[in-house]
């Protein structure tokens, strides 16, 4: 009798502690909003006009080879992010995310409200599909129909001159795994005719971070900085060679800016890529090495892998002052411009 007692007593503690645990985690689970359109613009792969980083011997800055030195500027179709729901006032970006989209960040448990207006006047109809998180149908935001003959959802082709809102929840499946950073990077991007519209430069980084593991905005608390390097070859000319943009963040030649980080600091680097079968990448630091994992689970590099749409994330410990070179080591992609710098300042 009293043994059971005892054994009920437990019992209760322990699913009256579970509950706890649960609406607390329930309590802290927050729903972001997001304001993002999709707007024409002109993209300069080389505002410098010059090979920034590497001049085969000579000094830099000297010319880009051609035929890229007369060929780095082209019209684009990107998402920008507001500050709020009247889509007046755009949301300042860092210099180094480029021609990426917005990061749109969540905590485990989170809600994300994605309030998303096609403002291009192409006259296409865009979306944004993410990678990662649970959507219902009208959130995939992608344009296909099955072979039960399921219509696509409501937010697959977002007409010009319309909005829709995507409903994204970053459960635990999009969170980090036990072997996995505090922080995970996926991809967002348009879906109607993904290839062409992923060129065009509509894509963009999503970061979910470890339940506990968020600062208010949602970055992760044990890093100092986070990085996003995008590795693709944009294709601007229907594969004609001056078109291929051997681009990181849409830059050649090291034009990438604002990579700089201070000796000491806990950086985080999201490492992505996207494209076609000539985007396999090898992403390199000069100078530091990385772990992609946590403790146990980790292993160290200075070389990535990436294959198109992949995410990797590792970690850095900034303990070598100096400027050093992040490129492509596929020769091809070095030869093209594939390349940047980032600072260790002491």
């Amino acid at each position: 009798m009293t043994l059971t007692l005892h054994i009920r007593r437990n019992y209760t503690r322990a699913i009256t502690g579970v509950l706890l645990t649960l609406a607390a985690c329930s309590a802290q689970a927050a729903t972001r909003n997001y304001y993002i359109a999709a707007e024409d613009t002109v993209w300069d792969y080389a505002p410098s006009g010059k090979n920034l980083v590497h001049c085969m011997g000579a000094p830099a800055p000297c010319d880009i080879t051609a035929p890229w030195n007369t060929s780095h500027v082209f019209k684009k179709v990107r998402y920008i992010e507001y500050t709020d729901a009247t889509f007046s006032a755009k949301k300042p970006q860092p210099a180094w995310l480029g021609v990426l989209g917005p990061v749109i960040r969540g905590e485990v448990g989170d809600t994300l409200k994605v309030n998303f207006c096609n403002r291009s006047n192409s006259g296409m109809p865009y979306g944004m599909h993410p990678h990662g998180v649970k959507y219902d149908k009208d959130s995939e935001g992608a344009a296909y129909r099955g072979m039960n003959g399921q219509a696509e959802g409501t937010g697959a082709q977002v007409a010009p001159g319309t909005c829709f809102t995507y409903t994204w929840l970053a459960d635990e499946g999009a969170g980090p795994a036990l072997g996995d950073a505090s922080s995970k990077v996926w991809w967002y991007h348009s879906h109607v005719d993904e290839p062409m519209e992923t060129n065009a430069g509509l894509l963009g980084p999503l970061i979910i971070t470890r339940r506990g593991m968020a600062n208010p905005d949602g970055s992760p608390r044990d890093v100092d900085k986070e990085f996003v390097v995008a590795f693709f070859i944009i294709n601007e000319l229907d594969g004609a060679e001056p078109g291929l943009m051997h681009s990181m963040n849409g830059y050649i030649y090291g034009n990438l800016p604002g990579l700089v980080t201070m000796l000491g600091d806990r950086v985080r680097w999201h490492l992505i890529a996207m494209g076609n079968e000539l985007d396999l990448h090898t992403a390199h630091w000069h100078g530091e090495t990385a772990t992609i994992g946590f403790k146990d689970f980790a292993r160290r590099t200075d070389v990535v892998e990436l294959l198109p749409a992949s995410m990797v994330t590792a970690d850095m410990r900034m303990d070598n002052p100096g400027e050093w070179l992040f490129h492509c080591h596929v020769a091809d992609h070095m030869h093209a411009g594939m390349m940047a710098t980032y600072q260790v300042l002491p």
